[in-house]
């Protein structure tokens, strides 16, 4: 029940603040910006664990989520830690930048299929490959689900 809700319904009683401070539960952060001193939180450190610190807004913590390496959750760490190790793989045979004069080829989805295809219009901030035996060697390593589900955040019915 919300503090509000118990107002509306008990109306004007008298409560002693000690007390009421012990059953209070602080809301959760909704994002990582609205994090405060003692709230949790999750990194994934150099070796690729997840550990869970306590909020205490010092340059370690403020440097860590400047740099997009604060979840708040377990499970968000987990998916990132697995997004960063496809897009690793991807990055092994292909190149962030998009290259107006040359070959771009890039992995999609079409019809509940990846597949690479050509891309030679906009750079919509993906990845590239120079040659289609290069991206195929990309989803050959990774696995059409772990693409699927890490580098295109997309739920399969």
């Amino acid at each position: 029940m919300k503090l509000k809700e118990a107002m509306d319904k008990y109306g004007d009683y008298e409560v002693k603040e000690k007390e009421l401070e012990k059953i209070l539960i602080k809301p959760k952060p909704k994002t990582v910006w609205d994090l405060e001193n003692e709230d949790v939180y999750y990194i994934i450190e150099d070796c690729g664990d997840i550990s869970k610190y306590s909020w205490d807004g010092d340059k370690i913590d403020k440097k860590a989520r400047e740099m997009g390496n604060v979840f708040l959750t377990e499970q968000e760490a987990k998916f990132e830690y697995e997004r960063r190790k496809v897009e690793a793989i991807m990055l092994k045979y292909g190149r962030r930048t998009f290259k107006f004069d040359y070959n771009n080829f890039c992995i999609l989805m079409y019809n509940n299929k990846i597949v690479p295809d050509f891309w030679n219009s906009r750079n919509y901030g993906g990845i590239f490959f120079d040659t289609e035996e290069l991206a195929k060697k990309a989803i050959d390593e990774i696995g059409e689900e772990r693409l699927i589900k890490y580098y295109l955040r997309t739920e399969m019915k």
